[in-house]
């Protein structure tokens, strides 16, 4: 065998295309070749071949794999003189590349540096020369685009002031007597109907409705309840080019016509129409099928419902019309502007909510905190007394065109019997003053057991592509409750999970003041620094955090000590070099050889909230003593101090115990 042998840890470095020297380790003064910013590999003779061995590392014995192309930045390939392989490798660079090879044969490194010098100076005038040509080619295609645009731009002014043209009849699918409805057992009525044509020219398709709530002979119910979505999509990149979200009091018996604000241009993939119906539209919605059958590929496709048989095969009545670029400019009725030009996200891959989604948290009810373990992402925490209620709005959640919404959390602390979990999504615009109200503002996936842990909640259509998401929970009798909230996720998909979500709208009143609580008080990671036992009877803990949040401050990093000095807790500030800036004016008045120290007991907290003049330094405390409990618990599990961080817990409780109520919680 001939060629070129590497390992596969180094073929992304090889295949990078970064300019590289090959040369034969046996050639004398190998190592004065090495020039900044060009990588040098080791020819190491095995056999005819050669095994490629980065400068500075030893050649191993296996694992080695024969290239099948030749390295992509190689500059040079150096070889002694007269080197007997030197034929082979050439023979086998030429047939991988259909090049030759850069080969320099040399009696030692300086004979080959003028050789080397001058591949590197007709490398640079290459790269040059193809960097000028690139410029040259983008300037034309700058001024071809602006000429193009002004043309366009020009033109679709003029075409704008004339009457929309007549429509072609691209597609005519006429209704017979076959029905399509909502399968027995799902709460919506989901398909997809491929449309075999491209999206090219399309301006407005119709689609026929046989019968609405209320029956089949044209009465209809006064004011059926739900919604129906249309969405016109490229099969091949899941791209939406159109899409309608139409109320079901605008929805009639017969032909359904929907518009395009212009014709779309020419985009070559395969059409196909989706549509979803919920609520009570979904339950009395019948639609139209066309007479004769059609291919499978062509047939629609029902979530719920198995694939038909060829001979089976049928495809919704449907019209479709095309017309050609700026023949049409309208504003179509019912249009969805969120939807249209967007991507779909891809089918079945849960996508978690943005971390700024999570900070802009509310607190409605209840007492909520976060902590995170370690190196884990921060998670929400609820605290519930008794029968208490708790509960969390986050103000801005991005559906995105996702369908189905899942909420997962874990019990720390409590048992769940008697316990519940709901999720309520609302408008972006509802005014939320406390869970009740939001209850009859939007849609309640019903209380959970608390025992689940999970819930997974269809999204409503009329939402659109933003809500708000209030997550409520309710404790039980006669025993306390932790619950952390692991994930909020959302999953796209044609066919959602066989849950009922009902509905109660009404008008949302409009109230000058904000939220009941903003601000929860949130800590990314607690970080133990030291573990200390000194004198007889003190010991501490040197706490390190990030990222903590509340009060509408954050800080990206803070530093403490939490002691215990004869039973007496005990906080300690520094300002030191590698001690993160705690308060903006400093308001301690202490120093040992160390620097400027604050010590602080729980007896002196009110003092201390009294002196704080900044309300940045006042919300430090606030949110640090609000979260002591917690971060003491997770320092002292870091420290393995096992049954002796409850201890710790109970010194950093007597801190938030004296927390005066004119802070901010």
């Amino acid at each position: 065998m001939s060629g070129l042998l590497a390992r596969a840890a180094d073929l992304p470095a090889l295949m990078s295309g970064a300019p590289a020297i090959l040369v034969a380790e046996t050639l004398p003064g190998w190592q004065s070749l090495r020039r900044p910013g060009l990588a040098l590999w080791r020819l190491v003779a095995a056999g005819d071949a050669f095994r490629l061995v980065p400068e500075e590392a030893r050649p191993e014995e296996e694992g080695w794999e024969a290239l099948a192309l030749p390295p992509a930045g190689a500059l040079a390939v150096i070889l002694p003189e007269k080197a007997a392989a030197a034929a082979a490798l050439a023979a086998w660079w030429q047939a991988a590349a259909g090049l030759p090879p850069p080969l320099i044969e040399a009696a030692d490194a300086a004979a080959a540096g003028a050789a080397v010098a001058a591949r590197l100076l007709d490398a640079l005038q290459g790269a040059q020369a193809r960097a000028v040509a690139l410029e040259r080619s983008l300037v034309q295609t700058r001024r071809d685009y602006e000429d193009t645009r002004e043309v366009v731009a020009a033109l679709s002014r003029r075409l704008g002031h004339r009457p929309p043209s007549p429509l072609s009849l691209a597609l005519a699918l006429e209704p017979g007597p076959g029905r399509l409805r909502r399968p027995a057992g799902e709460a919506r009525l989901a398909l997809c109907q491929p449309l075999g044509l491209r999206l090219q020219g399309i301006a407005a398709l119709a689609l026929h409705v046989a019968a609405l709530p209320g029956g089949e002979s044209g009465e209809t119910a006064s004011e059926p309840a739900g919604a129906m979505r249309l969405r016109l999509r490229g099969e091949e990149s899941g791209r939406i080019f159109a899409a309608w979200t139409l109320p079901a009091g605008a929805l009639a018996p017969g032909w359904l016509t929907l518009d395009l604000p212009c014709p779309l241009g020419p985009e070559r993939e395969s059409a196909a129409l989706e549509l979803v119906a919920e609520g009570g539209l979904a339950a009395g919605l019948v639609l139209s099928l066309e007479e004769g059958w059609v291919p499978a590929h062509l047939a629609c496709a029902v979530a719920g419902l198995p694939p038909a048989a060829e001979p089976e095969a049928r495809a919704l009545a449907l019209r479709l019309w095309t017309a050609g670029p700026g023949e049409r400019f309208i504003v179509p009725e019912h249009w969805n502007w969120d939807e249209a030009g967007a991507s779909l996200p891809l089918e079945g891959v849960p996508q978690a909510i943005a971390p700024g989604t999570w900070h802009a948290a509310r607190r409605v009810a209840g007492q909520w905190g976060r902590v995170a373990i370690g190196g884990e992402a921060p998670r929400l925490s609820a605290r519930l007394r008794g029968a208490e209620e708790a509960a969390l709005l986050l103000p801005r959640l991005t559906l995105a065109g996702h369908d189905v919404l899942r909420l997962d959390w874990s019990l720390r602390l409590g048992e769940a019997e008697g316990a519940g979990i709901g999720l309520c999504l609302l408008d972006r615009d509802a005014v939320v003053r406390g869970p009740a109200a939001a209850l009859a503002l939007g849609c309640f996936s019903g209380w959970r057991d608390l025992a689940a842990g999970s819930l997974t909640m269809t999204l409503p259509l009329g939402l659109g592509w933003q809500a708000q998401a209030l997550i409520l929970l309710r404790g039980a009798e006669g025993g306390d409750l932790q619950v952390e909230l692991s994930a909020l996720s959302l999953l796209p998909g044609r066919a959602p999970e066989r849950l009922l979500a009902t509905r109660a709208r009404a008008e949302a009143e409009r109230a000058p003041e904000p939220l009941a609580e903003a601000g929860v008080p949130v800590v990314g990671a607690v970080e133990l620094h030291q573990h200390l036992r000194g004198r007889p009877g003190y010991e501490h803990l040197d706490i390190g955090l990030r990222d903590l949040a509340g009060g509408g401050q954050h800080w990206p990093g803070l530093r403490f000590k939490l002691a215990r000095n004869n039973d007496t807790p005990l906080l300690e500030f520094r300002r030191a070099r590698d001690w993160p800036e705690a308060f903006v004016e400093w308001p301690g008045r202490e120093s040992d050889r160390f620097g400027p120290v604050m010590r602080l007991r729980p007896a002196e907290v009110g003092r201390l909230a009294g002196a704080l003049s900044h309300p940045r330094d006042a919300a430090l405390l606030a949110v640090l003593l609000d979260l002591l409990p917690p971060i003491a618990d997770e320092a002292a599990r870091q420290a393995g101090l096992g049954a002796e961080a409850g201890l710790w817990r109970e010194a950093a409780g007597r801190f938030l115990a004296t927390l005066p109520d004119a802070l901010p919680a």
